[in-house]
């Protein structure tokens, strides 16, 4: 398990069960636990989307998608170790 931490602030924002080598971009819903991420609704320009922030900072991490998470690359940390494939 790895836990997700706000680059910001250092928040913790939630644990996942990353398997295998890699970089964090996707995060999937069923590997999520311990949620403590703020989902708000904004409009892109080509439709409303739901961003996922920090509750502390207010930073955007990531959006919603249908799967699960997309993570925006610098905004967040992690510390844990991945499960091998």
């Amino acid at each position: 398990m790895i836990t997700v931490h706000c680059a910001s602030c250092g928040t913790k924002l939630f644990r996942y069960q990353k398997i295998g080598k890699g970089r964090l971009l996707h995060c999937r819903k069923a590997r999520i636990s311990g949620d403590h991420t703020v989902r708000r609704e904004e409009d892109d320009g080509a439709g409303t989307v739901v961003g996922v922030y920090c509750p502390r900072c207010g930073r955007n991490v990531g959006v919603v998608e249908a799967q699960g998470i997309n993570m925006h690359g610098g905004t967040f940390t992690v510390t844990g170790s991945a499960l091998k494939k």
